[in-house]
């Protein structure tokens, strides 16, 4: 029976403590990487280092798979130098490359130099591509066979494959090593000897291009329900795969900056940034806040003189409720279209008919919430005369009819900004997911504001 990580976490502390190496080993060796890599998070700077020193290559690169990217380049920085390439041998060729890209030119020349030479090779290929493209996420380890390879050859090559392949397909390919189709494993080992890989091959399979952007890599593989994808260059060669156990990893990563940038500060926090770095990154965010509220502050300064004076004081009571009413909604449209975007369900074709979906559903809201305000002004508005917090000179009816249109104005104007930031941020190259963090919430506000005074001033004026 496994033991509990938190048990295993104890003990690890208790060896670090008092510097028991071979006991500390010992205890490491049962461990999962995923539990080890748990543990690893949780430890300060000095544990972490004593932990991989006295781990064997093997279970270091087990480790460092399973380490995000801070936490990767921590760990790499605590191998000697010597031992690197030990360990880089022990890891899939993906992950060996992100290793690589963690060093120094220097480093990465001294460890490339250290390995087989095919193995550099393909490691040097690896490093040539866009770490976030489908090039820099692929591995090369595969079993691509000739079309007129039967199927005793394949289950000989799958039989050979290094241990811990992940073998889901055997490729096809012509003598240009241009990818023709793919078996997958479970047709080849139902299938009788002798039978040619091309007579049982799956053609035109679903491919990605080395140049592809990962995100588009792990959306195609959602939509299409693969553990497996092949990579191709431009010239339809076949040039690695990509594994389900790495699109895991990006969509954690996209779904966590969308987070970051929907909340207001830089994914560049997923990362073990300083505190003084991470202040800077929200800093601007907030920045850019203060100014979109310095400007809200300015409008509603503006109407001072357009409409009566007891009757501005009045309609200042209700600023509060116009922004945050027309910011939601406006969030709630955006929120919606960023979600969609970053799942790549919408072409261009549905986003339309997604707009078109919302624009009735505003149509609905914003006379509803108009009316929900001017039955809160019509029945409150005595009230708060009689508590002498509004001027009695104020008019009920006017009051009322103010700000249900101005509601009403708002939320429409709010939601035509939810509706199209999002799209115009991915036209030009943006990350939608801003068109939900604080910078458009804060242009809501503003819209908002803006719209209820020109329609109180036209009514009450």
């Amino acid at each position: 029976m496994r033991q509990n990580v938190e048990e295993i976490l104890k003990d690890v502390r208790e060896s670090l403590e008092i510097g028991d190496t071979a006991r500390l080993t010992a205890q490491l060796e049962a461990v999962h990487p995923a539990d080890l890599a748990d543990i690893y998070s949780v430890l300060n700077d000095d544990h972490r280092s004593q932990l991989v020193f006295s781990l064997p290559p093997r279970a270091t690169a087990a480790l460092i798979a399973e380490l995000d990217e801070a936490e990767r380049s921590e760990a790499v920085e605590d191998i000697d130098a010597s031992e690197l390439s030990e360990v880089v041998t022990e890891l899939d060729p993906d992950d060996a490359a992100d290793v690589l890209l963690e060093l120094t030119d220097e480093q990465r020349e001294f460890v490339l130099d250290q390995l087989p030479d095919e193995q550099s090779d393909r490691l040097e290929e690896l490093l040539e591509f866009d770490e976030e493209s489908a090039g820099g996420i692929m591995t090369p380890d595969l079993i691509a066979l000739p079309q007129k390879a039967t199927v005793r050859e394949a289950v000989d090559a799958v039989r050979q494959a290094a241990e811990g392949a992940d073998v889901h397909y055997v490729y096809t390919v012509d003598d240009d090593n241009r990818l023709v189709g793919l078996v997958p494993l479970r047709l080849l080992v139902t299938s009788r000897d002798n039978t040619s890989l091309a007579s049982i091959s799956v053609e035109d399979p679903v491919v990605v291009h080395v140049d592809d952007d990962q995100e588009d890599v792990a959306n195609k593989m959602r939509k299409y329900d693969l553990t497996t994808v092949p990579v191709i260059d431009g010239d339809g060669r076949l040039r690695g795969q990509i594994t389900h156990d790495d699109v895991l990893d990006i969509a954690e990563e996209e779904a966590a900056e969308d987070i970051y940038l929907m909340a207001g500060t830089a994914p560049e926090e997923l990362e073990d940034v300083s505190s003084f770095r991470a202040a800077s990154y929200r800093l601007r965010w907030l920045l850019a806040c203060m100014i979109g509220t310095t400007i809200s502050a300015m409008i509603v300064g503006s109407f001072n003189h357009a409409v009566p004076h007891k009757i501005y004081l009045a309609m200042v009571m209700f600023v509060p409720m116009m922004g945050a009413m027309g910011g939601n909604s406006g969030i709630q449209i955006s929120t919606i279209l960023v979600r969609a975007l970053a799942t790549g369900d919408l072409a261009s074709t549905k986003i339309r008919l997604m707009i078109a979906r919302e624009i009735p559903i505003t149509l609905i809201m914003a006379p509803c919430c108009g009316a929900m305000a001017a039955l809160i002004v019509f029945f409150g508005l005595p009230f708060l005369q009689s508590w002498g917090m509004v001027y009695p000179e104020v008019p009920r009816y006017l009051m009322t009819a103010a700000v249900g249109c101005g509601m009403t104005v708002a939320i429409l104007t709010a939601s035509v900004l939810g509706m199209s930031l999002p799209y115009l941020f991915k036209k030009f190259g943006v990350d939608p997911a801003i068109a939900s963090g604080p910078v458009v919430t804060t242009m809501n506000d503003i819209v908002s504001v803006l719209s209820y005074f020109l329609i109180g001033s036209l009514i009450l004026g």
